[in-house]
């Protein structure tokens, strides 16, 4: 049966800490879609995880208070509903109490209407360290249409059959094995992206998987990798790592947003919203994308 010709399924609930902004889930899913990954039907965004070792095809809808979860195959085990919550609820960063940050980033005369027309503004990361990490360099100054234009031939070539109708990013040790000349002519990247796409792909299979779905690599390690810079860095603590402060002040959007300032003046203007940086940038991006 397609995809789209699927009654619904039993839904699973996690429950957020608070507000949810279920139209702003969806925006920022869709922004960053990856072709033949995921899909939207009507409501509901579709793409398939890794839970357990194994290929999980999801559906996601999102409500006020919660993010419902069904899978789109086969009913779910009742012992991976467990890993399955962890996953979503730092997906989406449900954990994430939204009182005491938006008071504090309210103080900020240019981010208190952001928060006051975006309360519910959660950070969102990715369901996998490994396709973080990878859109990120093929993201490396290009639009973000770009990006997914390049993730998509990339999964086309190596991504996974994932059920109904959708394929899997393909993993580190995939990618890593992938010849740099059929690489490079399959994505249509330059020679340098591509060798740090497969650096970036050795060293995570040389690293093995984190706790918790966790990016494995230090910034330090990642600094290290040939066409590794401080914005890949700064991008992957915001959206990877998910660390409450972190900041991408090279980030052009947001420089733009700040009037194009400098770096450097980015970098000083964002003092005052620690130790919540990341939510503010989390703010300023949506208010760039999303300003109707």
């Amino acid at each position: 049966m397609d995809a789209t010709q699927q009654d619904p399924g039993p839904s699973m609930g996690v429950t957020a800490h608070g507000r949810l902004d279920p139209d702003l889930c969806l925006a920022t899913l869709a922004a960053h879609a990856i072709p033949g990954v995921d899909e939207r039907v009507g409501a509901e965004h579709r793409r398939p995880v890794r839970l357990h070792g194994r290929v999980v095809p999801l559906g996601l809808r999102f409500t006020p208070g919660q993010v419902l979860v069904r899978c789109l195959d086969a009913p779910l085990p009742v012992a991976d509903e467990p890993a399955l919550a962890a996953l979503v609820r730092r997906w989406f960063g449900l954990d994430e109490d939204l009182e005491p940050v938006n008071a504090h980033l309210a103080r900020d005369p240019l981010l208190a209407p952001l928060v006051a027309r975006r309360p519910a503004l959660r950070r969102i990361g990715y369901p996998d360290p490994f396709e973080a990490a990878a859109t990120t360099v093929l993201g490396q100054q290009v639009s973000v249409a770009a990006m997914r234009t390049f993730a998509g031939r990339l999964v086309a070539g190596w991504g996974g059959d994932a059920g109904p109708g959708l394929r899997t990013f393909p993993p580190a040790d995939v990618v890593a094995r992938i010849p740099e000349d059929e690489l490079q002519a399959a994505v249509g990247l330059t020679r340098a992206r591509t060798r740090t796409v497969l650096a970036v792909a050795r060293a995570f299979v040389e690293a093995g998987p984190a706790a918790d779905g966790a990016l494995p690599l230090t910034r330090g390690q990642l600094l290290a990798l040939p066409g590794i810079g401080p914005w890949s860095a700064d991008y992957l603590d915001v959206r990877a790592r998910l660390d409450p402060d972190a900041f991408a002040a090279g980030d052009l959007v947001l420089r733009r947003a700040l009037g194009r300032i400098s770096a450097r003046e980015a970098e000083a203007r964002a003092e005052a919203w620690r130790p919540y940086r990341a939510q503010a940038l989390f703010h300023l991006w949506s208010q760039e994308a999303y300003a109707a």
